[in-house]
């Protein structure tokens, strides 16, 4: 036997008397060369596996948003002149160029309506106004569920309660001009799961009729709010 092999038998030896110690056979040991490389391979197929499923899920997100028009959009079903309108004011960005027909709902910046910096938005639903005789005014309209205290505003309204009981408890009527001809709101008297649409006011413009939901914190601003509703929306 050559040096070689003698070399070889006596560490097979070795490790025969070494696994018997220690109560198993040696073939079962796992080979203290390829343990580390074993760990590198199945942590390598880990991380490329988890990348693969994120890298999935960005592409699949990124796919199933919709595409945001890339500039004005231009609404011709609801006036004569056609309305040229930002595409950012769209409630529904993505589909800002096939709005229900005869109905644009727009989340318009307060300080594009009024040229001041004021935060939050108006939410503006613009349909067709109805071929009617003008309605009753809302002072007049309200008129049996409010209470007879009117407190006057110094930005120009009169603020009415309504009585407990009726189908308006819990908000307050706020009138321009004595009848609220022009401009009248309701708004809640409470928290509201909402508080950025805690008052609501229909309006008319033009051929339009105009549905809005804004903060309360927005009534002194009211005037201002409309000449830009009536600019964007006025014949």
């Amino acid at each position: 036997m050559g040096p070689a092999l003698s070399a070889a038998a006596a560490r097979l030896e070795r490790d025969v008397v070494r696994s018997a110690r220690i109560g198993r056979p040696a073939s079962d040991r796992p080979a203290a060369a390829g343990y580390p490389a074993d760990r590198r391979l199945m942590l390598a197929a880990a991380l490329g596996l988890a990348g693969s499923l994120s890298l999935t899920g960005l592409v699949a997100a990124w796919l199933a948003r919709p595409p945001a028009p890339a500039g004005p959009v231009v609404v011709s079903t609801l006036t004569s002149r056609p309305l040229v309108l930002p595409a950012s004011w769209f409630v529904r960005p993505g589909t800002a160029t096939e709005t229900v027909p005869g109905r644009v709902d727009l989340a318009i910046p307060w300080t594009e309506l009024t040229g001041n910096a004021l935060h939050g938005l108006m939410r503006v639903t613009a349909t067709r106004a109805p071929e009617t005789e003008a309605p009753l005014s809302p002072a007049r309209r309200y008129a049996r569920f409010l209470t007879a205290e009117a407190q006057p505003l110094p930005d120009g309204l009169m603020r009415r309660r309504f009585r407990a009981g009726t189908p308006f408890e819990g908000e307050d009527l706020y009138l321009a001009q004595g009848e609220g001809s022009r401009f009248a709101a309701r708004c809640a008297t409470g928290p509201v799961p909402d508080p950025d649409a805690a008052c609501l006011s229909e309006v008319r413009v033009g051929a339009l009729s105009l549905r809005l939901r804004f903060s309360a914190e927005r009534l002194p601003s009211w005037s201002a709010g409309l000449a830009g509703l009536e600019r964007l929306f006025g014949p």
